[in-house]
């Protein structure tokens, strides 16, 4: 505590008490701190990240003493919300790059790690954060995507996230739109993404960004799509000449699809990319791991599923 205190001496000192508050998870102190002082609700940090109580919610782009796993911050948000907090309000963390609650939330480890990112997300679009991003340009989307962080990725897409286009509608499931934009009925960029998702413009490239992200978030209709359409061969992106072992720009922890769902557990997914081609001796081009190697990084939650995946390699001959 003594870390905390030594980094909040700067704030106002009703700021800090419900900066702790926030993060600790008291409900009670918070509301109590508001009740005092409405306008905390709309203060800012004193530091460089010029952050709002809201924004701390999101454990990311504040102090690391600051960040925690706040298995209640959906309710800390419903609180700070309910007092006029502005939901899409900006600060300078990452020196702008990621100015709201919700850019911050989606690459942040806590909330996922702590399981409560998606309540997170809900709740925040529910008052009217921008669930495309304040520009309009699928930033959050896009985020969690290249985060790797696929509990945002759902909750995002459950509050009405566009995803026309063909990496956000692979990362969806959205077979229907994947098959037209293969079949080329003049499906064009549709939802655009921030010029730090390097989204192909070529469309091999892109169709291996998106079963990369496909097999990332466990969505083996995309990648097969309905294999039961003639007379059981692959219509998926597979089927259509995808490189099952690519290893296309896109994902902050780029590697090929084999890799990517193996570290999120997908065992389906790695069953059938392993039946289709995808070769498990491969290593990434940044941490030079096999997707084996890739399964001992799981996300927490999610180390349970990746666990699965391993003894599936292991019943690989050598």
């Amino acid at each position: 505590m003594a870390r905390v205190d030594d980094i909040l001496a700067a704030e106002q000192p009703a700021f800090a008490r419900a900066v702790k508050a926030v993060i600790a998870g008291d409900t009670a102190a918070l509301r109590a701190a508001l009740a005092a002082e409405p306008a905390l609700v709309r203060a800012r940090s004193r530091a460089v990240h010029r952050a709002t109580l809201l924004h701390y919610t999101a454990a990311n782009g504040i102090e690391d003493a600051l960040q925690h796993e706040v298995r209640n911050a959906h309710e800390i948000a419903g609180v700070l919300l309910g007092a006029g907090a502005e939901p899409d309000a900006p600060c300078d963390a990452y020196d702008g790059g990621y100015p709201t609650t919700l850019s911050l939330l989606v690459s942040s480890d806590h909330p996922n790690a702590a399981g409560i990112a998606g309540r997170l997300i809900a709740i925040l679009c529910a008052h009217g954060a921008a669930v495309d991003g304040v520009d309009g340009d699928g930033f959050p989307l896009a985020t969690a995507l290249c985060f790797a962080n696929i509990d945002s990725v759902d909750a995002l897409l459950a509050a009405g996230a566009r995803s026309e286009n063909v990496v956000f509608a692979a990362a969806a499931g959205t077979t229907d739109w994947i098959r037209a934009w293969l079949d080329g009925d003049g499906h064009g960029a549709g939802t655009p993404v921030p010029a730090s998702f390097p989204l192909s413009p070529d469309r091999r490239i892109a169709a291996q960004q998106a079963l990369v992200f496909a097999s990332m978030c466990g969505r083996i209709e995309v990648v097969r799509l309905d294999p039961s359409a003639h007379a059981g061969e692959d219509e998926g992106l597979l089927g259509r000449g995808v490189d099952v072992n690519a290893s296309p720009p896109g994902s902050f922890r780029t590697g090929p699809a084999l890799h990517t769902a193996a570290m999120q557990g997908q065992v389906e997914v790695v069953a059938f990319l392993l039946a289709h081609g995808a070769d498990p001796r491969i290593r990434d081009a940044r941490y030079q791991g096999t997707a084996l190697d890739w399964t001992r990084h799981a996300p927490r939650r999610r180390t349970a599923q990746a666990e699965a995946v391993a003894r599936l390699f292991a019943q690989i001959p050598r």
